[in-house]
């Protein structure tokens, strides 16, 4: 019968390790050697302070496609060590009362899936197990089985009852069977695809109760599977600690949920408040992220719905991919993508897209497809969130840095899980502790970040209704076109030039002049000019559509635009819109080339060049308006 685990050992491992061990090396080298030369380019790039959306998709990619190729490279590495003659655990009085199982565990590979549970037990495949270096029994996602074995010599008899305790919830299957040289055995049969009530012990985890209060030799094999991750984090624990750590991690999982929860309704009434979609978005992010949470730690299973295996399991890649989706649509609004950085935001939407694929195939594509994509599309995810930020910091965004700041720890914990779910890195506890702490951190900074925005909009707000009642009690109002007049305009470009240098935020102005308008007065009288001066003070003030923009009379025939938070795209934008509206109005002129009254557009904005005062942004916008009206009139010049 040895015999037969030795083959089925070679079988097994022979082929791939020469395969492995052929092919690592260049492989590893040609990637380092390309990831390093990218990491130099990426730091010049900073250094000379000019990114581009090209570049850091590219570091994207790249960064994403090392943990692909190191979650693929990577498994459970193993010894050549039988398990037939291993020495087994030492346990007294006097032993800790709560042992990590690590190297004490050998372990099987069961690619047939089909290896009669007696043989096994019945120690004929002893020579095909191998012993586990790894702190904790790790596997990433691999659906065949796998068989462990382990064993405990008792040396006198026990003072406190001893479990075994299997520290990760999301184990489809278990089937355990020991033995002892007393001639007693047992078996159990468990795991999250069964409902709660098959558990011998009730608790959020797999704990078994074991034969250890004799002296004697207790022999144990356990059989795992799983179409999620397979981590295996294995301990001997007493009934005193057992009880204490599970109060201890309620308290400390309550409060963490709590935390969340306390911030779904947070950002809900910020959104009631508000009535902006990103709040929205957020809210549903948060509550999502808290649902995914309470499954992952087993509270769901253990304490809302024990009697759901299946659903449970639907809900949890469920929850994830509603959570990410409303991550993309939130962040999108947050930092603006769709205008700042369009290239990205097409990218971000690809992402959104494929969760929102993800979300749909749900009912029908099996776990085993679905879980690990669920932990590697959010790196691609969260790194493209790093990236936009981090573009928005270099154009001092002050929201950017709140948003970079919550997601590098997030992207941290994101990381970390991940790779322990790919079965790369092996400390479970340290992996769902660093995604708890980069979860809550995010969530904290994201609200905070949100609050400084009602804090923004609240001053803005402020700002817009001290301007309107200044307006009103001074009338300020040109009382021949109804808007107003220059007193109020060079109170509001002081007042709007000191903001954008405070906010660091973009000012532009617009200089406007009736083409032609004496000789229409010489030709239609003053009377007429007038009407048409107020016609055309109302077409465009009617171009205007925020309650921050403000045109006025300059003078004469001239008009003066402030446009706040407006970059000199916009303000062309804006100029053009206006021009034509003008043109469109069709008001007979004899004495233009036009035939028609129409107006000439000078632009200028703070951020377009070098300007450090609101008298240069009006002077140049003045000198623009006089190269369109040299250039022939109704032209925008900027």
């Amino acid at each position: 019968m040895a015999r037969a685990g030795l083959r089925f050992y070679i079988r097994e491992n022979f082929p791939i390790s020469l395969i492995t061990k052929w092919i690592r090396t260049p492989k590893i080298f040609d990637i380092l050697r390309l990831r390093w030369n990218l990491f130099r380019y990426m730091r010049e790039g900073f250094k000379r302070s000019k990114i581009r959306s090209k570049t850091f998709v590219l570091i994207l990619l790249v960064l994403a496609s090392s943990i692909l190729f190191f979650a693929t490279e990577k498994k459970a590495e193993s010894g050549k060590s039988p398990s037939e003659n291993s020495e087994p655990l030492k346990l007294d009085n006097h032993s800790p009362e709560e042992i990590p199982l690590s190297k004490e565990i050998f372990y099987m590979k069961d690619s047939s899936k089909s290896l009669p549970a007696n043989e096994i037990t019945g120690g004929e495949y002893d020579s095909a197990f191998r012993r586990n270096t790894n702190r904790i029994p790790n596997f990433g996602y691999d659906s065949s089985p796998y068989w462990l074995h382990f064993k405990i010599e008792v040396e006198e008899p026990l003072s406190e009852e001893r479990f075994l305790k299997i520290e990760y919830p999301h184990l489809d299957k278990i089937d355990l069977y020991w033995k002892d040289t007393l001639g007693r055995e047992g078996e159990f049969h468990t795991g999250d695809s069964l409902p709660f009530k098959e558990r011998p012990i009730n608790d959020r985890f797999f704990v078994f109760p074991l034969p250890l209060e004799d002296k004697s030799i207790v022999e144990v094999y356990f059989k795992v599977q799983s179409e999620g991750s397979l981590t295996v984090p294995t301990y001997l624990i007493t009934r005193t600690k057992l009880e204490e750590s599970s109060k201890i991690s309620l308290l400390l999982n309550g409060i963490f949920f709590g935390a969340l929860g306390v911030m779904v309704f947070y950002n809900f009434f910020l959104f009631l408040g508000i009535r902006e979609k990103a709040y929205l978005y957020y809210t549903i992010v948060v509550f999502a992220f808290t649902l995914f949470a309470v499954l992952g730690s087993g509270y769901g299973f253990w304490l809302l719905l024990p009697d759901a295996p299946k659903f449970l399991a639907y809900l949890f890649v469920i929850v994830a991919a509603v959570a990410l989706i409303f991550l993309g649509l939130f962040s999108a609004e947050y930092l603006q993508t769709k205008t700042v950085h369009p290239r990205l935001h097409i990218a971000l939407q690809v992402v959104i897209a494929l969760w929102v694929v993800y979300l749909l195939s749900a009912t029908f594509v099996p776990l085993r497809i679905l879980l690990p994509i669920s932990a590697i599309l959010p790196i691609f995810e969260i790194l493209l969130l790093v990236v936009i930020s981090i573009l928005r910091v270099f154009q001092n965004d002050r929201r950017a840095k709140i948003f970079l700041a919550a997601w590098v720890l997030g992207l941290i914990g994101t990381i970390i899980f991940s790779l322990n779910r790919l079965g790369v890195y092996d400390s479970e506890p340290v992996a769902s502790g660093a995604l708890k702490f980069g979860l809550l951190s995010n969530v904290i900074l994201l609200s905070l970040g949100l609050v400084d925005r009602i804090n923004a909009f609240r001053k803005e707000k402020e700002e817009y209704k001290e301007r309107a009642d200044q307006l009103l009690e001074l009338s300020l109002l040109d009382p021949l076109t109804g808007v107003a007049n220059r007193r109020f305009f060079d109170q509001e470009l002081d007042r709007e030039w000191n903001r954008s240098v405070r906010t660091e935020r973009p000012l532009s102005l617009l200089m406007i002049d009736v083409d032609y308008f004496k000789a229409f007065n010489d030709t239609y009288g003053h009377l007429k000019g007038d009407e048409v001066l107020e016609r055309v003070a109302q077409s465009l003030k009617e171009c205007l559509n925020r309650s921050s923009d403000m045109i006025s009379r300059y003078g004469g025939e001239e008009f003066g635009v402030i446009l706040p938070d407006t970059p000199v795209e916009g303000a062309i934008v804006v100029a053009l819109n206006m021009l034509q509206t003008v043109e469109d109005m069709n008001i007979l002129h004899e004495k233009s080339p036009f035939s028609r009254v129409t107006v000439s557009i000078g632009v200028s904005s703070n951020l377009d060049r070098e300007i450090h005062s609101p008298e240069e942004l009006l002077g140049i916008a003045d000198k623009n308006l006089y190269d369109a009206k040299s250039f022939g009139r109704n032209h925008i010049r900027h």
